[in-house]
């Protein structure tokens, strides 16, 4: 019989620190988005999304108290302005709940996947089906509202054929043969999500209380519509059709609804999700042209994300994630 481990694992508290934090994190976001949302249709979904953060906070909290962990400050009311005029539109708010949901079902799933204990992959596992609901009440929204973009479409194969020619995979120069049903799947779903970083961007940009601040988010605009613009240009190449431009409106105000620290983490959180999809996308690509942009784009949104967590630390706003003990510095300590 194996003995239990009654204490949580490196993974574990990892997850469940990380989750904490976001949650934090996304109350204060969507809790602005509901007092300026102006389509009463969207407000449902965002007090759903929200009841679900504070759940998930709630239950975090409870179990890090019992097992002794320490509860991470994460973010709360001090990073949020309600009063603050309305700084994206109701499509945007609809957007960003699509994008943030898609990332809570992959977070949570592999959550569960690296937990150990019955409690805690049930807590995954009530996370995960509650992100489940969010995602298919916005998508059916979306779709209702007309905004959803689906991922390009291709022409449906007549045959199975096998692959004979080593050429298949490509090289950087000369032909390169017509893209498969998954690389376009990847450059859809990457197109969308680097759209939804640069509206976020750019509107952080304006607010932003910091000129170091505004020039950084603004800097990290200019990058992701670099990327959409070679990510367009290889769906083009084949003739492949591409998601359709979207809403980005940004209104005129100034008033920032959202803390320096809070815009920057967020900027850091959505640089990380978009390394992991660059990273997914290099394990579905044969074409080797592919894989050689995504590994350019994961070292230069990498460069971004570093230059962002060393502006936290100047600032003292970098919550170290919790971390093994260092012996080295313990076996020093007696000498």
């Amino acid at each position: 019989m194996v003995e239990h481990c009654p204490k949580l694992t490196s993974a574990e508290i990892s997850m469940l620190w990380s989750t904490y934090i976001g949650d934090t994190m996304g109350v204060c976001v969507l809790s602005h988005f509901l007092k300026t949302c102006e389509d009463e249709d969207i407000v449902p979904v965002l007090k759903f999304a929200i009841k679900s953060s504070y759940s998930h906070i709630k239950q975090i909290k409870e179990l890090f108290i019992k097992e002794g962990v320490p509860v991470p400050m994460g973010f709360g009311e001090q990073d949020v302005n309600l009063q603050a005029k309305k700084l994206f539109s109701d499509v945007t708010y609809m957007r960003y709940l699509h994008h943030m949901a898609r990332t809570g079902l992959n977070t949570y799933s592999l959550a569960k996947s690296v937990s150990a204990r019955k409690d805690v992959r049930s807590l995954f596992k009530q996370f995960y089906e509650q992100t489940e609901a969010l995602y298919d009440q916005n998508v059916e929204l979306m779709q209702e509202k007309g905004v959803f973009i689906r991922a390009p479409y291709m022409a449906y194969p007549e045959k199975i054929e096998f692959v004979t020619d080593k050429s298949f995979l490509g090289g950087m120069l000369g032909h390169k043969r017509a893209l498969l049903a998954m690389e376009i799947a990847h450059v859809g779903v990457n197109i969308e999500v680097t759209n939804v970083g640069k509206t976020m961007l750019l509107g952080f940009s304006q607010v932003a209380q910091s000129k170091k601040l505004s020039d950084y988010f603004k800097q990290g605009y200019e990058l992701g519509k670099s990327i959409v613009e070679d990510f367009m240009i290889k769906l083009k190449e084949d003739d492949n059709a591409y998601p359709s431009t979207w809403d980005s409106t940004i209104t005129e105000s100034t008033d920032a609804p959202f803390s320096d620290k809070l815009m920057l983490f967020h900027t850091n959180a959505q640089s990380a999700i978009g390394i992991g999809d660059f990273g997914l996308a290099i394990a579905a690509s044969l074409r080797k042209d592919l894989t050689v942009a995504y590994e350019m784009y994961i070292l230069r949104v990498g460069a971004y994300a570093e230059q962002g967590a060393k502006i936290l630390i100047e600032h003292g706003w970098f919550e170290k994630p919790p971390q093994s003990l260092d012996r080295e510095s313990l076996r020093n300590q007696n000498k």
